[in-house]
């Protein structure tokens, strides 16, 4: 199964450190799925300097939260899918 990423600016809303943005993601309910997930969320993080300072901890708790989700929640089944909903981050 495929990952699918979105990102998008949420038009008309914005925070003092720039504008919104909404992220999407679902990723397949695999162990083996987590870390490159989470590799190049946090290369967009940081590019984005949406959490200055605090990138490890955005990354634990990822880590942390996705493993939860597919070890507890779907008993790591690959048929199933962890969806990140909605993720607002603060670009800045």
């Amino acid at each position: 199964m495929t990952e699918r990423h979105t990102v998008k600016s949420l038009p008309g809303i914005s925070h003092s450190g720039g504008p919104v943005l909404r992220v999407e993601s679902s990723i397949r309910s695999a162990i083996t799925a987590i870390s490159p997930f989470v590799d190049k969320l946090m290369l967009f993080i940081k590019r984005c300097r949406c959490v200055p300072g605090n990138e490890i901890d955005v990354e634990v708790s990822l880590r942390e939260a996705l493993a939860n989700a597919v070890v507890h929640g779907n008993h790591e089944d690959p048929h199933k899918h962890v969806y990140g909903g909605r993720l607002p981050m603060y670009a800045r």
